[in-house]
């Protein structure tokens, strides 16, 4: 193994500790408001910076919208929340498809109400993480394989499925895991044989792949940050 692998891994596990520990801080239930602020956030994080799609979820959030009863506008209220700059990180920022997530968010509250009436419902029914997750990606507009699975790690459901985002495929990539790294995957059959890759070498650690994947994120965007690398690394 190289140089650069050997150090990357080693930040991966040191890393790892802390992150199993967050996770066991994340309470076993969920409000039905905060899980649909997690829902949001998810879906409004594909190809948006991960703090302005937080910002988006929390203006949404505070207008109570998704987790109340499904009104006629619910789509038009939300586009115009996420039209208004939003204040992220010490400056206001314009979010990039007002529209389309909108409606995306809007037919997911509709498609989760007719299934089981509440988000929180959902979680309850389906006792197989795996397909609860291909019922959102199928189900859902916007929740893709990644969104769908950060939302369940995130909400507590299931540490057994991969966020594969663009950090932790660039990890795969130069541990030797698997060819040049996509950008995303929207496949879920090369979704699944990734993640399976993923699972495998996160057991060989003795880690959860729902875990490993999160300290593989934090490495990886620290990594990029050339006077945080040297000290990362060593």
């Amino acid at each position: 193994m190289s140089s650069l692998r050997n150090r990357l891994e080693r930040a991966v596990i040191s890393i790892y500790t802390d992150v199993e520990e967050r996770a066991l801080s994340i309470p076993a239930t969920f409000e039905e408001r905060v899980l649909w602020k997690e829902f949001s956030c998810c879906v409004l994080s594909s190809q948006v910076p991960y703090p302005l799609s937080v910002a988006a979820a929390e203006a949404i959030d505070r207008e109570s919208i998704l987790h109340i009863k499904a009104l006629d506008d619910t789509e038009d209220r939300i586009v115009s929340i996420l039209k208004a700059p939003l204040f992220v990180d010490g400056a206001f920022r314009r979010y990039r498809f007002p529209a389309s997530r909108g409606r995306q968010l809007a037919a997911a509250r509709v498609a989760v109400t007719r299934q089981a009436g509440t988000l929180g419902n959902l979680l309850e029914i389906h006792q197989d993480p795996a397909k609860l997750r291909s019922w959102l990606v199928d189900n859902t507009l916007g929740m893709g394989p990644k969104q769908a699975s950060m939302f369940l790690r995130n909400c507590g459901v299931s540490y057994d499925l991969a966020v594969l985002d663009r950090h932790v495929l660039e990890f795969m990539a130069e541990m030797g895991l698997c060819s040049a790294a996509p950008s995303s995957i929207s496949k879920m059959s090369e979704y699944r044989r990734r993640e399976d890759t993923l699972r495998s070498y996160a057991s060989s650690l003795g880690a959860a792949v729902g875990l490993m994947d999160w300290a593989i994120w934090i490495v990886m965007r620290m990594f990029k940050q050339k006077p945080v690398t040297e000290e990362l690394l060593i």
